[in-house]
């Protein structure tokens, strides 16, 4: 369906973090994408999502001031050097799209562990032992399955449906973990949704009609952003899934 010139789409991309920082919920253990054989996927990939005929690229990084700019200008060098998916996937398609700078979205988040870890109650350990579990057995599909995939097959099954909702299903056991008024869990995900929220609005602030904008996230925020990019008027969210499967067939 062609686009109306009024509206801003959005391409929203859940990625892994590729540099293995280990700050989610759920970490996985990335391979090398500085080897030969991911930079020819990774290549394939930004081809692929060409064809989405990106305006401007915003990225899970903080801003340098109110611009909402990266603080440095993307850079044909760093694709040699820097394993983060923002300058793997951002700066490639960037690059290939003549985008001189990428947007970066992100807000600070603050989580206080510390009263959830002080409830001992029977319920609060019921919830904290299925949050645990859910986050194993997701954290050991995912490395399985980057293990025998190509990236654009491996996102493309991160992107999914049902991996988007198992990412969010976390946070509903999060949400169960109390003990009568102390809802440390409910405080946790309502931090959570606060600093999608100032995401989402980062994303808004950016768009101008006939933009088309690939968002560059980790795919535990795609829930929370596309219900809050769905909900704005001509704002059109698209599903990278396409895009994807069509990269698996360049390798």
């Amino acid at each position: 369906m062609a686009a109306k010139p009024s509206e801003t789409r959005i391409l929203l991309l859940g990625s892994y973090h590729m540099h293995n920082p280990g700050l989610d919920a759920v970490n996985i253990d990335a391979d090398d994408v500085l080897a030969p054989t991911r930079q020819r996927e990774l290549e394939a990939l930004a081809n692929a999502l060409m064809a989405f005929k990106p305006t401007k690229v915003a990225v899970e990084a903080k801003p340098k001031d109110d611009s909402l700019l990266m603080r440095e200008p993307v850079n044909q060098a760093a694709l040699k050097q820097d394993r983060n998916e923002i300058t793997q996937i951002g700066e490639r398609v960037a690059l290939l799209a003549g985008i001189k700078h990428l947007h970066a979205v992100d807000a600070e988040g603050s989580f206080d562990m510390q009263p959830l870890q002080a409830l001992s109650n029977a319920r609060a350990r019921h919830y904290m032992q299925l949050m645990n579990e859910a986050g194993t057995d997701l954290g050991q599909q995912m490395n399985e399955n980057m293990k025998q995939m190509s990236i654009p097959a491996y996102l493309a099954w991160l992107n999914s449906e049902d991996m988007i909702n198992a990412n969010h299903a976390f946070y509903a056991l999060l949400l169960q973990v109390s003990d009568g008024t102390r809802q440390p869990g409910a405080k946790l995900v309502a931090d959570w949704y606060l600093r999608n929220a100032m995401i989402c609005e980062r994303i808004l602030q950016i768009a101008e009609p006939g933009d088309r904008i690939l968002v560059l996230y980790g795919v535990g925020h795609v829930y929370w952003l596309r219900h809050c990019l769905n909900e704005i008027d001509n704002v059109v969210v698209e599903s990278p899934v396409p895009y994807l499967t069509n990269a698996t067939t360049n390798l």
